[in-house]
């Protein structure tokens, strides 16, 4: 009976050393959040873009505005993710823009997220201030690009949009030429 009373005071405190042990090892290393400015910050966001068929006035597949946005990669560099979350044309693409001039391209074939194709984006360009809702009449940015997708070979589909207020009267806008 006592050797039992002293094994499990000795499992006991065997026990407690793994636990202070473990406790004491853990190591606890305060890191900073990286703080460093988002390089494409100015066209992040969202944005309600439409896709056309090449003559750039009748929607694609009878389609209207959709919501897209842009945000950068983790790489936080010049190169920015296109989504417009698996919503009718379907991209989930990358692109790079030149923030001087504030024209994107992607490469030739650039993998497409959501369809498992391929897209290639070409002659974007985002223009400052240069569109003003229907509905709150706010200023906004402007964008506008081509996309030719593996899925339609030979066919380049015109996008146009612009920038997201999030105020209600601008939500959900529809197209009209």
């Amino acid at each position: 009976m006592k050797h039992k009373i002293i094994l499990n005071k000795l499992s006991y405190l065997l026990l407690g050393l793994v636990f202070i042990t473990f406790f004491v090892s853990c190591d606890q290393v305060e890191s900073e959040p990286d703080s460093s400015p988002i390089l494409i910050e100015d066209i992040t966001g969202s944005w309600y873009i439409i896709g056309l068929e090449a003559d750039g006035e009748t929607p694609a597949y009878n389609g209207d505005y959709v919501k897209f946005d842009i945000y950068n990669t983790s790489e936080n560099n010049s190169d920015f993710w296109m989504d417009d979350h698996g919503d009718f044309f379907e991209i989930k693409s990358k692109a790079t823009i030149d923030l001087s001039s504030l024209t994107f391209s992607s490469e030739a074939n650039t993998e497409e997220l959501y369809s498992e194709g391929t897209v290639t984006i070409s002659n974007g360009v985002i223009t400052k201030n240069s569109f003003t809702t229907t509905g709150s009449g706010t200023t906004v940015d402007a964008i506008n690009f081509e996309a030719e997708f593996s899925w339609d070979p030979g066919t380049t589909y015109l996008f146009k949009g612009h920038k997201r207020t999030a105020f209600p009267e601008d939500e959900n806008p529809h197209y009209s030429n």
